[in-house]
Order: C-alpha cells, then sequence, then structure tokens
C-alpha cells in the first residue's frame, strides 16, 4: 500500500494494463483486503474478490479523474492502449473530447463492470452486520461508473460524481436490506 501510495507523489505513466492492474491492486486492492479483515469473514475467497473490488473502484476513480490526473503529471491509461487509440498526454488535459478516448475509457469501464460484477460475492462472505457498509460502498462507486458510462464517458468537461443526497440515499437503501 505505502509503496502504491508513494508512486502517487511524482509524475507517472502506465506502461500497459497488467501495469495497471498492479498499481491498482498497491493502491486499492490492498486496502479492501485489509478492509474485509476488520468486516470479517471466513471463506478465503473473500481475499481474491476484495482484490477485484479495489480494481473496479480504481478503475473508476482513474476513469471519472483522467484529465484531473494529467493535470498533475500522472497518466494512469494504458500507454500502449493509448497509442493503439491515437491518444496523447496532451489530449487528455483538453476541454474537448475524441472518440477515440472515449473508446479507451469505454473498455477501461467494461473491466470495471466485470471486476463489480465478481466481487458481488463477496457481499456473501463477509460478516453479516458488515454487509450494508460493503454493499454502500459498491454501490456508490458503480453508480458513479454507471452515471459516467450514461454520459458516454466524457469525463473531460466536468467531473462526475454522485451529489451527497444520492450517497445519502444509498446509506438509507443499505440500512434497509437485510
Amino acid at each position: 500500500m505505502l509503496a502504491g501510495v508513494g508512486s502517487d507523489m511524482e509524475p507517472r505513466t502506465i506502461a500497459n494494463f497488467e501495469e495497471l492492474r498492479r498499481y491498482c491492486y498497491l493502491v486499492a486492492s490492498v486496502v479492501g483486503m485489509t478492509v474485509i479483515h476488520i468486516f470479517g469473514f471466513e471463506d478465503g475467497r473473500a481475499l481474491e474478490l476484495a482484490e477485484q473490488c479495489g480494481l473496479a473502484f480504481q478503475l473508476t476513480n482513474i476513469i471519472r479523474d483522467v484529465r484531473e490526473d494529467a493535470q498533475n503529471g500522472r497518466i494512469y491509461l494504458p500507454q500502449d492502449q493509448m497509442t493503439a487509440h491515437g491518444i496523447s498526454p496532451a489530449d487528455l488535459m483538453s476541454a474537448s473530447q475524441s472518440e477515440n478516448l472515449t473508446n479507451l475509457l469505454r473498455e477501461l469501464g467494461e473491466h470495471a463492470k466485470r471486476d463489480y460484477a465478481r466481487s458481488l460475492e463477496l457481499l456473501k462472505l463477509v460478516s453479516s452486520d458488515s454487509r450494508r457498509s460493503l454493499w454502500a460502498l459498491m454501490e456508490i462507486y458503480r453508480r458513479v461508473l454507471l452515471r459516467i458510462e450514461a454520459r458516454n464517458y466524457n469525463v473531460l468537461q466536468e467531473r462526475i460524481r454522485l451529489s451527497a443526497f444520492e450517497k445519502a440515499g444509498i446509506v438509507a437503501q443499505a440500512l434497509l436490506r437485510r
């Protein structure tokens, strides 16, 4: 975790998806794997599912924050995929978004959606008194990604987020869950 956070202290690029997956593991999956120890679990599959959940969370953050990250010298989109899509670092700081960037972000979004779907089983594996909290976290991030998708992955003009009211609604739904 410290290695991942430390790597964000300076300009950064990611060569390929495997390197991106490793970065996500260090900054997000490890956090999720730690938190589920607090939540409690008995089935060892929970660790793998927490890793996937962390990957989905971090991919969502990366997609949402493309412009802000690029302005800070951090480009988390895999360089090989940027090259294949004809995207330059300058394109990430533009106010107008190209179709090529939209397509790349959609590909990453599909990875995240698959990881969200796979990690849903984690809800059954953590202690029953922690499931509501985990569901709320997963649902907030999942809905951010769905909102990004609904806006056709157009993330350069404004930061896409849920309002405090929407997050409160998710928490209320979590409290009503069994």
